[in-house]
């Protein structure tokens, strides 16, 4: 979710099962725990550690019902990056009894130049809330995760939360449309329906059920997309679930073809063309990415890195292709031909790396060659942070354009950029 302009809020969810736990008398009833530790290091440094007890007390060990569950959630605010997420457990009572886990968490800024959604909460409840002092607390609304995204029998409905940003950034005040759908291992909406939503504020939740108890058991992906009036695609969020049903033929399995590293046009690549698919991606990966594969040495190793690089940058997995990476290449074809300084490709250029971060600009203001001072471009773009510049000055009068100047607080700024580096001197 969107934390601040620096920093993305993470939520990790967690389910114990209450009858998997040793209990021990404690004060005429009986007593488990478990001891949880939260790890998150960003290259070889913890950026981020936490360790608590999940207590449970219990008047009669007897009464304890299978499936049910102790939930909790654990909230951070987490600097835009690449992390390798830990958490491990033990049995309070039976510390030989442990489990424990690991996954890398890319975490990428929210783009702040169209409308957008964060991840997909999957929920067995929400509900309206002013209990603040709740770990499930957030937005006036008492929110229980599932975090084995496990449906079926006993639990029919998916509950969801999600948050959706920039909604005024376009210039029209037409409604919204809300789709939120179940899809099948062929791609097919199996169960769907819409919703509409205003523009009536930047941000705002979205939450909203659907009932999933005709489908069969198996995997699935719900979907939940952002339409305009017209019903074009504005965003898109989606997560796997399951369906359980003891006794029932599976309906649908994870046949989804962009997960397969196999059938991927990576499978044959040569090192050298991965080198270079790696090389073009250098403004979207993070250093940490960066120095990972840059230790690879096997072909396999680089392929899959590759494969997974873009996989989590997919704005759609249900979807045959990956929509972000196509546009990337698609501007990185445009610099070359566009672009290019001399044996200098476009992409490699200042003007070009602009143009492949940001795409086209809203307008360019070009200055030539004069008395008073070198050629030099103004790139505007009106819809990033509120509205920036990029400058780029031809430094040496041959078609090498630098950036100079830029009001994007990201970028390079030197608000005298004329007088150091367009002004002619006399």
């Amino acid at each position: 979710f969107y934390g601040d302009s620096t920093k993305t809020y993470v939520e990790i969810y967690y389910d114990i099962l209450e009858n998997i736990l040793t209990y021990k008398p404690d004060s005429g009833r009986f007593l488990g725990a478990v001891n949880m530790k939260l790890e998150l290091r960003s290259d070889t440094s913890v950026v981020s550690k936490k360790e608590w007890t999940v207590p449970h007390m219990i008047a009669d060990t007897s009464k304890l019902i299978a499936g049910q569950k102790l939930v909790g959630v654990e909230g951070l605010a987490l600097p835009r990056g690449s992390y390798v997420f830990s958490l491990s457990a033990y049995d309070v009572c039976d510390p030989s009894r442990r489990d424990s886990l690991s996954a890398p968490l890319q975490l990428q800024s929210i783009p702040g130049d169209r409308e957008t959604l964060s991840d997909v909460e999957f929920c067995t409840s929400i509900q309206a809330s002013t209990n603040k002092q709740s770990m499930y607390y957030k937005n006036t609304l008492e929110v229980i995760p599932n975090a084995s995204r496990l449906y079926g029998v006993g639990l029919p409905i998916i509950y969801y939360y999600a948050e959706a940003y920039n909604l005024m950034m376009s210039q029209s005040s037409a409604g919204l449309v809300v789709h939120a759908a179940a899809i099948d291992a062929n791609g097919k909406e199996v169960v769907a329906h819409d919703k509409p939503k205003s523009r009536a504020h930047n941000s705002s939740v979205e939450v909203g059920t659907l009932n999933i108890s005709a489908l069969r058991g198996g995997t699935y992906y719900f979907r939940i997309s952002l339409l305009d009036s017209t019903r074009k695609v504005l965003a898109v969020a989606a997560k796997k679930f399951f369906v359980y049903r003891p006794g029932s033929t599976s309906d649908s399995t994870t046949a989804f073809a962009s997960a397969d590293l196999s059938t991927s046009v990576y499978a044959t690549m040569t090192d050298s063309a991965l080198d270079r698919e790696f090389s073009y991606s250098r403004y979207i990966a993070s250093d940490l990415e960066q120095k990972q594969y840059a230790l690879l040495t096997e072909r396999k190793a680089k392929q899959r890195f590759v494969f997974e690089f873009w996989r989590r940058r997919d704005p759609d997995p249900l979807t045959p292709g990956n929509e972000y990476q196509q546009e990337y290449f698609r501007r990185a074809e445009y610099a070359n031909k566009n672009l290019s300084f001399g044996l200098r490709e476009g992409w490699k250029t200042d003007r070009g790396r602009v143009y492949i971060v940001y795409g086209a600009s809203d307008e360019v203001e070009r200055f030539p060659s004069s008395s008073e001072s070198l050629p030099y471009e103004i790139w505007h773009y009106n819809n990033v942070q509120g509205g920036v510049v990029f400058v780029f000055v031809d430094r040496t009068g041959m078609g090498d354009y630098q950036l100079v100047h830029s009001t994007h607080r990201d970028e390079l700024r030197d608000e005298m950029w004329y007088d150091h580096y367009a002004q002619r001197m006399h």
